[in-house]
């Protein structure tokens, strides 16, 4: 069976021959430190072609994922060609968006929100980012092609942009401003969020273009969730971001028309979920397995035939120990998620550098045995 085959019939909630695996898409990353070192283990003379892709780490390598058996390649967003991040007189650097960050403690953190004191009538003044700079898929619809006329693999987009409405909200108003906003100032709240699906949903349409057809999944990354609950309750969420969301979606299908509608979600967020469903995610990553109300069997049970699931795998503990606790985390999220089919393996999150090369490749390997279906279906039996 290729990986194409293997995808797509776990998409179809049907059970392939072995569960497939990701690595390189939008929450499966390897931070420098962990890639480095798997550079250093194996000799390699030069580094992966794709740098810069995200906070996390500056490198692709899909010599990586051919040694974990990944079933996919992932397109990497380019760079804006007409906008060049720089540095403001007051020491921050000035993203396309207008916010500005600043290097604490050796980590970037957002420390200037350019929408903080703005009215209503400042929203459209504000300098939004081109959603027709071409410097962003250039080059891509060539690759893609290439993929899918000579290989087999599956074909995914990684996030065009890092965060959605919800997270580059809080990135112009600030943190507790956006979300007081709400509360106190709703018509700013909708102005705003109107304002910056309009500019994502154009992104993700001129993105999609030149190579739509045939992208079998389109990624996106939106925190909901903190580690106890959700950022904003069901009904705040139904009344400020559901529609924007929906909105969003329903236009990347129509530049995609065969692709799927997967999205990173960190945190606690079941309560959310139902409402994720009905908006259009049909994958849902990254099912962080610590946080409140997120247990894997549980999730399984109840939103198992309307959701695909994707990564799991715990960071915050469970494949950062000895390779045994790897090995056992590894087989834990299979035990749960794989049975019946609709289960995409790989981490809740990037790979980051508390977790051990031994480690990581013991995970995989682990997925590669212990999640055929003919295995699962002799356990299910017994």
């Amino acid at each position: 069976m290729t990986s194409r085959e293997r995808v797509k019939l776990t998409l179809e909630h049907k059970e392939p021959d072995r569960v497939p695996v990701d690595v390189w898409g939008s929450a499966s990353r390897l931070c420098n430190d962990l890639y480095l070192a798997i550079v250093k283990r194996e000799g390699w003379k030069e580094l992966g072609p794709a740098v810069k892709v995200s906070r996390s780490g500056d490198y692709v390598d899909d010599r990586i994922s051919d040694m974990v058996g990944s079933d996919f390649r992932h397109t990497h967003v380019g760079k804006p060609k007409y906008f060049k991040k720089y540095t403001n007189d007051d020491g921050y650097l000035i993203s396309e968006w207008g916010y500005g960050t600043k290097q604490v403690n050796g980590e970037s953190v957002i420390a200037y929100n350019p929408l903080a004191s703005a009215e209503v009538q400042d929203i459209e003044k504000h300098s939004w980012p081109n959603p027709e700079d071409p410097g962003r898929w250039e080059g891509l619809k060539e690759q893609v092609i290439d993929w899918h006329e000579n290989t087999n693999y599956f074909i995914a987009t990684t996030s065009v942009i890092s965060g959605l409405m919800i997270d580059i909200g809080q990135y112009l108003r600030g943190f507790e401003q956006f979300f007081m906003d709400m509360y106190i100032n709703p018509e700013f709240a909708h102005k705003m969020i109107g304002k910056m699906t309009d500019v994502i949903t154009e992104m993700h349409v001129n993105f999609l273009k030149p190579f739509g057809k045939y992208v079998g999944w389109v990624e996106f990354s939106s925190d909901h969730g903190m580690q106890d609950r959700s950022l904003l309750s069901p009904e705040m969420y139904r009344k400020f971001l559901k529609e924007p969301y929906r909105r969003l979606f329903n236009e990347v299908r129509k530049a995609a028309p065969n692709a799927k509608i997967w999205m990173h979600c960190c945190g606690s967020v079941r309560e959310l979920i139902p409402d994720f469903i009905d908006m259009g995610v049909d994958i849902l990553n990254s099912l962080q397995p610590r946080a409140a109300g997120m247990d894997s069997f549980e999730l399984k049970k109840e939103f198992g035939n309307e959701l695909i699931f994707h990564g799991g795998l715990d960071i915050q503990g469970g494949i950062n120990g000895s390779k045994e606790d790897a090995v056992e985390e590894a087989k834990l999220r299979i035990d749960a998620f794989a049975p019946g089919g609709g289960y995409i393996f790989g981490p809740s999150n990037h790979f980051m550098q508390d977790i051990s090369v031994e480690n990581f490749f013991a995970v995989y390997e682990t997925a590669r045995e212990y999640g055929t279906y003919k295995r699962i279906k002799k356990e299910i039996k017994k």
